[in-house]
């Protein structure tokens, strides 16, 4: 590159998910360039990095209010950068249109934007307010996309499904899940009871939202739990549907083989412990954490949800699924699986060669190609 580079990552709302990790870990392994995160909460990766970073916050409580002042203050920035190259960089749907209405046409400043979900994930509503809102932004992305110097997709399907839908090239990008330096800044003190470690341990990491569907698992191990009961089931996350996981596992007299853990950013010793990983996501981007699980030698049954679990496992090579939100094939898997672990173990083992594709050097030049070339 002949250039240093300047770059700015709008991640709104930071909150260690997914899209975080991967943000982390770009910025963590490019050298020659100065990173500014944007974003209108306030941005804690300072302890999950290896360098200093610029940090932008605007004074918006919404995406959409923020046009305008974001506009103003990148262009400002990029004026005095001119012997660099200006690249913003925007993650998710709604991110990426408020990024293509507020900076096209900024001059010395390119726009790439990243989608981490499929397109599947906007056909999900709960209601009318949220259908509408969902038309529109479906409506908005098949016209703003054209316009980004660049779009980068984190699975095949999606980037596949991305480019038919606004007729335009998707760069397949995958994350860097096998990467945990990060991870190795995070020790978590868990005092597990002993009466779980004598059982069978099933695994979900996620945030607790519609998305991730974990109320399919609670309804498949309380059918479970009629017919084999040597098992216990671990939730790590936090989000608005806690409340309503909470009250299912109390009304259906779950409590002895359900715990939540809320306030864990490493969850690296339960997948050590656990006999079995579960994704029960209704739509996913990529799905770092089934990488993870395989990484730490964790057996998977994942959701067939577009787009990347799938990807991850081969369409059944290393790992079982089930249709989204079928609890009753849950079941049966998770039952097969504590009756017979072999079979599912002997996959995991056949995917080592293959999830090494995940890894951070792929990533890192990967994303130095279409700085380069953007």
């Amino acid at each position: 590159m002949k250039k240093n580079l300047n770059i700015f990552i709008f991640q709104p709302y930071p909150k260690f998910g997914g899209a975080d990790r991967s943000i982390i870990r770009i910025i963590n392994s490019i050298n020659n360039a100065t990173f500014t995160v944007v974003s209108l909460k306030k941005c804690n990766y300072k302890k999950y990095l290896n360098k200093k970073i610029n940090y932008l916050r605007l004074n918006s409580s919404r995406s959409i209010f923020s046009v305008f002042e974001l506009r103003k203050k990148i262009n400002n920035i990029v004026k005095i950068s001119k012997n660099k190259k200006n690249i913003f960089i925007s993650n998710q749907h709604f991110a990426n249109v408020i990024s293509v209405l507020s900076l096209q046409n900024i001059k010395n400043l390119k726009l790439i934007l990243i989608d981490r979900n499929h397109l599947n994930e906007l056909k999900n509503y709960d209601n009318f307010i949220r259908l509408l809102k969902n038309k529109i932004l479906l409506f908005l992305i098949k016209f703003t996309y054209k316009k980004a110097n660049a779009i980068v997709g984190i699975s095949k399907e999606l980037c596949k499904d991305l480019s038919e839908y606004i007729g335009k090239k998707v760069f397949l990008i995958y994350n860097s899940a096998l990467d945990d330096w990060f991870f190795k800044k995070i020790n978590h003190k868990v005092n597990l009871p002993k009466k779980i470690f004598k059982k069978k341990i099933i695994l979900n990491v996620g945030f607790f939202e519609n998305q991730k569907d974990q109320i399919t698992i609670l309804k498949a191990i309380n059918l479970l739990k009629g017919e084999f009961n040597n098992f216990h089931l671990i939730l790590i996350g936090r989000g608005s549907k806690y409340t309503e996981l909470q009250k299912f596992v109390k009304l259906n007299n779950l409590k002895n083989y359900v715990s939540f853990f809320r306030n864990i950013n490493n969850p690296n010793f339960f997948y050590k412990i656990s006999n079995l990983f579960v994704l029960s996501s209704k739509y996913e981007g990529f799905g770092n954490v089934v990488v993870e699980a395989l990484k730490h030698n964790c057996p998977v049954i994942i959701s067939k949800c577009q787009s990347g679990p799938m990807e991850i496992i081969s369409n059944g090579k290393y790992g079982d699924y089930f249709e989204v939100g079928n609890h009753i094939s849950l079941k049966k898997k998770i039952k097969n699986h504590l009756l017979n672990e072999k079979r599912l173990k002997k996959k995991t083992k056949l995917s080592k060669s293959y999830i090494k594709i995940f890894n951070l050097e792929n990533n890192k030049l990967k994303f130095m190609k279409l700085f380069n070339d953007v």
